[in-house]
């Protein structure tokens, strides 16, 4: 029996690419559901979450919903599908959201403005959901069994990664990073920065990670706070994951474009000589673990 259920909602990082030739990698912004024993979790509020809320909906049948969700921070795509999450209009249900205190503003005053008039005809006041805002500190919480740890990533302005744990298996969320020593020149601190974050994916069951951009791509993007893929996959090995997800990918890749990058990706963890599991990021994704 699985302890968590893990659903893609929504894989695409900056900006939606919907679309032909994004049908079967999906062009909704980042939005992926946990589910463990009648427990939602959901982390990142990208356009994604509009469909999810339709399962929830429906799945519920008019019952009370009560779930976490886990921001990793405030940038147009992890939050922009919440004003279109239609649980959150229903009186009776519960949302507790979570994130860190952005740069100069309260987590909560910044995902408020979200819905501010200049940008939404509703304010998320008129919400009739039971919406409380939690901004995290460091601390570890518990929820139904589930232990969730954070750490800072490495992206403009203040991102959080989540690690969930129960029962001995683990799921780390991990996007929006781009590795310390590929981003600066190697230096003891950038190799300290880069052994904390995978120290806090270490023998992860499940590693969704951001694996944004090519080589190629990276020469132009470089500071922008993504990934390479093939960082990502190095980190994943380092850190002893059983599973690797790449995740967040860039908007300009076409489902051909992402088959070249899975098919690389199995043969640079082929040449590693490691059993790691990789795989490519869909929407409709499921992975029990």
């Amino acid at each position: 029996m699985s302890v968590f259920t893990v659903r893609f909602w929504g894989t695409r990082g900056s900006i939606p690419a919907p679309g032909f030739k994004t049908s079967r990698y999906g062009g909704n912004t980042s939005c992926v559901e946990l589910a463990r024993n009648g427990r939602t979790f959901i982390l990142d509020a990208g356009t994604g979450i509009r469909e999810l809320g339709e399962r929830l909906r429906k799945d519920t049948q008019g019952k009370p919903i009560d779930a976490d969700l886990f921001i990793t921070h405030t940038h147009w795509d992890h939050i922009q599908g919440f004003p279109f999450f239609v649980p959150a209009y229903v009186k009776g249900n519960t949302f507790r959201i979570h994130g860190s205190h952005g740069v100069g503003r309260s987590f909560e005053k910044i995902f408020r403005g979200l819905m501010d008039p200049s940008y939404f005809p509703v304010d998320l006041g008129d919400m009739a959901a039971s919406l409380e805002f939690h901004e995290l500190r460091g601390e570890a919480l518990q929820r139904d069994g589930v232990e969730i740890k954070t750490t800072f990533t490495n992206h403009p302005g203040v991102d959080l990664a989540y690690r969930f744990s129960a029962d001995g298996k683990s799921v780390t969320y991990l996007t929006d990073h781009e590795t310390y020593q590929t981003m600066n020149t190697v230096t003891e601190f950038a190799r300290k920065q880069d052994r904390i974050v995978e120290d806090f994916c270490r023998g992860s069951d499940v590693l969704i990670v951001d694996a944004q951009y090519t080589d190629d791509e990276y020469r132009i993007k470089r500071t922008w706070g993504h990934s390479r893929y093939r960082d990502s996959i190095r980190l994943g090995i380092d850190a002893e994951a059983k599973h690797v997800v790449l995740y967040h990918h860039d908007p300009s890749h076409s489902d051909e474009q992402m088959d070249v990058i899975a098919k690389d990706a199995r043969e640079i963890i082929k040449a590693s000589g490691k059993a790691m599991r990789v795989s490519v990021a869909q929407e409709g994704f499921q992975i029990e673990v």
